[in-house]
């Protein structure tokens, strides 16, 4: 309870009856005037809810519904425009969506359900929310093909059709849609037996268990690390920002389900992890340190140590 204070303290924060987190406090977001985005916000609904803290749900959760984009997902990015003394979207593709910001988002909304049905005074269902937000998901951030995520609504067509992000593998979300939206059910049943299968590639081509930032289809009809930069650096190959959160969404998996699948990669990351004197932040998959990495970070620590103790 007093992490959560400390935690609450430093990042929610209310713009009239609407709450965000701010994600920006160092000023090292590459987006000028960048406060807050949809990862943010998913993190902060799934935090309030698990800690039984409706009034900050229903400012975050309205936050989203003003912030929502014309595909009924969570626009990514928003900035302080001190021009117009308001908050806005970012103007270089802050409206599009994240794919695990609605991910997370729509499982809150879930979670919420369970425990409360609706906002005081049933202003809001819950569940009547977060199931258009399902639909969303599925229609705009999955690939129909391949059941595995996209990056976003954004991803129209082109290269990125066949590029995933494992930060987006959350399992533990997809299994919740699965018990919770039974109109697409089967459909996230694929969801997650596609990503799973991916998974266990992963452990083929790397026996350390990690993961790259950025897969893309292969040949071989598998998704395989980027051999290049894809979106972000040249180290979207590598074990970096977007897959450090990786071992902490698959232990969630593992715990719920005990999913024998994924527990040999857990133990691969488990045992990597646990041989090093100190967890740097990123990694080739090899298991070598990148080069300019000589330091740690919490989001690298704190999913590695997550897996240790799951197994």
């Amino acid at each position: 309870q007093q992490k959560y204070a400390q935690w609450r303290a430093e990042y929610v924060r209310a713009w009239g009856d609407m709450f965000y987190i701010d994600y920006n406090k160092k000023g090292e977001v590459e987006q000028e005037g960048a406060i807050t985005c949809s990862e943010a916000i998913g993190y902060g609904m799934l935090i309030s809810v698990l800690m039984r803290n409706q009034q900050d749900f229903d400012g975050l959760l309205r936050w989203f519904l003003h912030f929502r984009n014309a595909n009924g997902l969570c626009a990514w990015q928003q900035i302080d425009n001190k021009a117009n003394r308001t908050y806005t979207n970012a103007p270089d593709g802050g409206s599009n969506s994240a794919t695990d910001g609605d991910i997370d988002i729509a499982t809150s909304l879930f979670y919420a359900s369970r425990v409360w049905g609706r906002s005081p005074c049933g202003r809001y269902d819950y569940r009547q929310i977060a199931l258009p937000l399902c639909k969303a998901i599925w229609d705009h951030e999955i690939n129909h093909h391949t059941f595995m995520p996209l990056l976003g609504d954004w991803v129209k067509d082109g290269e990125y059709m066949d590029v995933t992000r494992p930060s987006d593998f959350i399992l533990s979300g997809f299994l919740t849609f699965y018990n919770e939206d039974p109109e697409r059910s089967q459909l996230w049943s694929r969801v997650m037996d596609a990503i799973i299968t991916n998974v266990q590639h992963q452990l083929y081509l790397n026996p350390t268990g990690l993961i790259g930032d950025f897969l893309k289809v292969a040949a071989n009809g598998y998704y395989e690390p980027a051999l290049h930069k894809v979106l972000e650096s040249d180290n979207d190959k590598d074990y970096n920002w977007n897959s450090c959160r990786v071992p902490w969404r698959l232990s969630v998996y593992y715990l719920l389900t005990q999913d024998p699948r994924i527990q040999p990669t857990l133990m691969a990351e488990s045992s990597f992890f646990g041989s090093l004197p100190e967890i740097h932040a990123g990694y080739h998959l090899n298991g070598q340190r990148i080069s300019d990495r000589s330091y740690s970070d919490m989001s690298f620590t704190a999913p590695a140590s997550i897996a240790m103790w799951t197994m």
